[in-house]
């Protein structure tokens, strides 16, 4: 039950940007468990639910990581950074674990720390493909109406810098991201579950090999806990 868990996952949020809860109510399905936990944020052109299967990267849309990458690692990135306000949080929810296959995550604050918040907030940046005809401008860390929330976002995909001060922050951010080791978090049997502030922590994939077996996760977006 939720209510026993409740404060420690969300002391976990508060410390670590990310919390796991293994074998979470496996009884229900993955809209009804991630209602357990806050209100789902429907995102426009995505399903309540987005199953996560690995894929090759011809059988996988071109504008996807999965039609990028392919089964290779999925670097570091927060979940619609290219969007003016990416949802808070994302449920990764295991339906088929596979053995050697990771998400990995990075808080934020480790970027923050060794770039300077300041400069993150000048760096200017802009969608690489235009959202509604225009580009529009953000900033890789973005201060939010409540003092105490921030916003970082990182994407080298779907990011690209807007100016050459930008760039060098982009290339400092890149390098930084290359000698950091990301905490690993495996999702096995099913229902459990890993919980994301996107706000705060980047996340990505480590390799899917084919010779690994098959890995289902269902992802639901949440506007906030309960």
């Amino acid at each position: 039950m939720l209510g026993s868990l409740s404060l420690s996952y969300k002391e976990n949020l508060r410390l670590n940007g990310f919390a796991v809860l293994r074998r979470f109510e496996v009884n229900l399905a993955s809209i009804d468990a991630s209602c357990r936990l806050g209100n789902v944020d429907i995102v426009e052109g995505l399903n309540p639910v987005q199953t996560l299967v690995p894929h090759d990267s011809y059988e996988a849309q071109p504008n996807t990581y999965s039609g990028n990458f392919g089964r290779s690692d999925f670097p570091l990135h927060t979940d619609l950074a290219h969007w003016a306000r990416p949802p808070r949080y994302f449920v990764l929810r295991c339906i088929c674990g596979a053995p050697n296959i990771a998400t990995r995550l990075l808080d934020g604050k480790i970027l923050i720390d060794a770039v300077g918040a300041d400069i993150l907030r000048m760096a200017l940046v802009q969608p690489r493909r235009p959202m509604r005809n225009r580009k529009q401008l953000l900033r890789l860390l973005e201060r939010l109406e409540h003092p105490s929330d921030s916003l970082i976002r990182w994407d080298s995909l779907y990011l690209q810098p807007a100016s050459l001060f930008a760039a060098d922050i982009f290339d400092q951010i890149q390098n930084l991201l290359l000698s950091v080791r990301p905490v690993e978090v495996m999702l096995l049997e099913l229902g459990d579950t890993l919980i994301v502030d996107n706000w705060r922590c980047l996340h990505g994939r480590s390799a899917a090999l084919k010779a690994v077996g098959p890995r289902r996760i269902d992802r639901t977006y949440l506007k906030e806990l309960r």
